[in-house]
């Protein structure tokens, strides 16, 4: 209003008295000097205004339209009275008709901010860039920013805060608006830059002191981040208090911040769109936490551990640290040891059963117990989605569906308790919103992990680990007794016949050229073997390789990091999401799959090889991976389980150039593949039938879990 009332010179002493603070005294000069001019009734709204008398205000900015409907300031300072007293609607209906008689931008911003007010974005959105496109407008530039941030435009948003800051560098919102922003986008030099730009000219900003203590935590900058954490405590306790609880979540309970944590789980979003940047920082500082963990929430760090470059040792040490975070937090029920029922009560529990890898996998073991020797249960931790596969799970014959998805972890576990269950078999450890709580008060009296975590629960309520003899990676990698299954400790429910596959150019695949293929989650691809992939295809000109798409920044990514090596980025082709059977089957179509490194293909090695087509991989120091080699080598194609990396590229050229050879590996496929321990769900019922029969009766004998070979136990 400032302005407005500056460009009003006959009335220029109650202007100053304004602009000074001296409402009542411009009040007094205006009633001895009335007139009858809509600019006289609009001044003295806007002392009753600011003399907090609002509707003295109102009447006064009403008489000032009256005298002169196109009177923009009153209209504004009306409208916006009206908006102030929740009237949006006499508010919008006002800045409308007036827009009608006058083109006035802070009306037009007005309007905008109703609409936004009013749950009305896209017009508001409309509205703000009307304006800028105008003329540059501070207020617009920046709301319109804000809504774009909320509709998740990001990098619009960004471009919006730095035409502000190159504009108006005076005004530090959108120094620290564009700072924020950044973060979120992954952009952490940036980031930094300009929240330290921030706190030079607001050194006692909480709110920017605490982003740029994420921004060098995310960067990296680990001791920053802890200088910057620790000022944030002596400036701002509440804030760094609710950063603290963000961090310990569920089950931590850190006196301080760890920015080693922050580091970790956003290293997470940007390995999922393929931005390796800080990818051999992140190894050093895993192994760092892992040597010497903080107290936060570490749970989350279980499942990304097995794609990170690690080993099977310090899994278990962060799987232990976790575990004792939990175990914590609960009290465990007590279970004498009693003699061997004749037909075992088995339950298997996992939080998602259903259109999910655990439920497409087990889907259709269930129903291949064998019910004299075994009653069945399935625990439901998680919501049911109402999918395909929980429906083939919850109508299995014979199985006993319980639903705990809506009880507290301590009630559940209490109704296992009562289910007399004498083995409960964890399809989850600490994947896929866990619920770890439950079984960690030992509901059962043998508890097992089994292929939902590949790799060492470290918990001290998990007795024993299902494992083969290839995915096992030897000595001391686990702290459950180890079960070693015959052939393959897999399970990968499917249909009784192999599945069709379609013709390649309605997947959009080149039928003249070679197709390598890994449709893994873009995150198990990591720098190393994407290097590896690229030098096959410079080696390998007349081929293509097929992946699955995520996200557009996964792709460009990719297609970028090709760039960088030499590699045409079209010679990568990308598969939508599609249903499962439709995924399985057009897998397919490819020639040769390319397993990854730290974290093999599991689901998607299985789907692979019962599509037809063989799987290379080369096993590493870590269960998870080791999945490739169980199940290539359980399918007998022995000759693609390579020993290195080298071996890895160059059996990948060898098979490329060598057609016949692929052909006879893909005909032994077409043999193997239905047979493979994998796929026959009886087969690998019946094993752990027997399994879960040793288990109980050493229990039964006062002995402790210990590890054994299926193979040796008698029939």
């Amino acid at each position: 209003m400032q302005e407005t009332l500056a460009a009003m010179p006959p009335l220029s002493p109650a202007v100053s008295l304004l602009q000074a603070g001296d409402a009542a005294g411009a009040r007094e000069f205006l009633i001895r000097h009335s007139e009858a001019s809509a600019q006289h009734a609009f001044l003295l709204g806007a002392c009753a205004h600011a003399l907090d008398q609002i509707e003295e205000a109102i009447r006064s900015f009403t008489c000032a339209l009256q005298r002169n409907p196109a009177h923009a300031p009153a209209a504004s300072a009306l409208g916006s009275l009206y908006a102030g007293l929740g009237r949006h609607q006499e508010a919008e209906a006002l800045f409308r008709q007036s827009l009608t008689r006058v083109d006035d931008a802070q009306l037009r911003f007005n309007l905008a901010v109703i609409l936004e007010n009013t749950g009305r974005p896209a017009e508001a959105l409309n509205e703000y860039s009307e304006l800028i496109r105008r003329g540059e407008h501070y207020g617009a530039r920046h709301n319109r920013a804000g809504l774009l941030v909320r509709d998740n435009r990001l990098s619009e948003a960004a471009e919006d805060y730095r035409v502000l800051v190159q504009h108006q560098p005076r005004h530090t919102r959108p120094w620290q608006s564009l700072g924020e922003l950044e973060l979120g986008l992954g952009h952490y030099e940036a980031a930094i830059a300009l929240l330290n730009t921030v706190l030079q000219r607001e050194p006692e900003n909480g709110k920017a002191m605490f982003s740029l203590a994420i921004a060098l935590a995310a960067n990296g900058e680990i001791d920053s981040s802890r200088k910057i954490f620790s000022r944030l405590h002596s400036v701002d306790n509440a804030r760094w208090a609710e950063a603290r609880a963000r961090l310990n979540h569920l089950r931590g309970h850190d006196a301080g911040i760890d920015p080693r944590l922050i580091f970790l789980l956003r290293q997470q979003e940007h390995l999922r769109a393929c931005n390796w940047r800080h990818w051999p920082l992140y190894g050093d500082i895993f192994s760092d936490f892992i040597r010497n963990p903080g107290n936060g929430e570490t749970t989350g760090l279980a499942y990304i551990s097995m794609g990170a470059p690690i080993n099977a040792q310090e899994q278990q040490l962060l799987a232990r640290h976790i575990g004792a975070q939990i175990q914590r937090r609960t009290r465990a029920f007590l279970h004498a040891a009693s003699a061997a029922p004749q037909r075992l009560r088995v339950a298997y529990a996992a939080t998602r059963f259903g259109h999910h890898v655990t439920g497409l996998l087990f889907r259709h073991f269930f129903a291949a117990h064998d019910l004299q020797a075994v009653d069945v249960f399935i625990l439901s931790l998680g919501p049911d989605d109402a999918s395909t596969n929980i429906k083939t799970i919850r109508n299995t014959p014979g199985i006993n569906w319980v639903d705990l998805s809506l009880v507290s972890d301590e009630e559940a576990a209490s109704r296992i308790k009562a289910l007399n269950l004498d083995i409960v078999v964890d399809l989850a450890v600490y994947n896929d919103k866990p619920r770890p709580e439950v079984l960690a008060s030992r509901p059962a009296p043998i508890q097992v992990s089994w292929q939902g975590a590949a790799y060492s629960s470290g918990a001290p309520w998990i007795d024993y680990v299902i494992s083969d003899a290839i995915v096992s990676p030897g000595p001391d990698w686990c702290s459950e007794a180890e079960v070693t299954l015959p052939g393959c400790y897999f399970v990968c429910s499917t249909e009784d016949a192999p599945p069709v596959v379609p013709v390649r150019e309605s997947l959009g695949l080149p039928a003249d050229k070679f197709v390598f293929a890994c449709l893994n989650i873009c995150s198990k691809i990591e720098p190393e073997i994407f290097s590896c992939w690229m030098r096959i295809l410079k080696a390998a000109p007349d081929s293509v390789l097929w992946l699955l798409a995520s996200s557009t920044a996964h792709i460009m990514n990719l297609r970028r990091e090709a760039e960088w090596r030499g590699i045409d980025p079209q010679r990568l082709l990308f598969a939508s999401r599609v249903t499962p059977a439709e995924h399985i089957a057009r897998q397919g179509a490819a020639d040769l799959f390319l397993d990854t490194r730290y974290f093999n293909g599991h689901t998607t090695t299985a789907e692979s090889l019962w599509a037809g087509t063989p799987a290379l991989t080369c096993p590493g120091a870590t269960f998870a991976s080791r999945v490739g080699a169980s199940l290539v080598r359980s399918c007998k194609l022995d000759e693609l389980v390579v020993s290195s990396w080298q071996h890895y590229e160059e059996k990948a050229l060898e098979l490329y150039r060598d057609r016949e050879q692929l052909a006879a590996l893909r005909r032994r496929l077409v043999e193997t593949r239905t047979q493979a321990p994998s796929f026959n769900m009886k087969q690998q019922a019946t094993h752990m039938e027997k399994a879960y029969r040793h288990m109980r009766e050493r229990f039964a004998q006062g002995l402790a879990p210990a590890a054994f070979r299926v193979a040796d136990l008698e029939n």
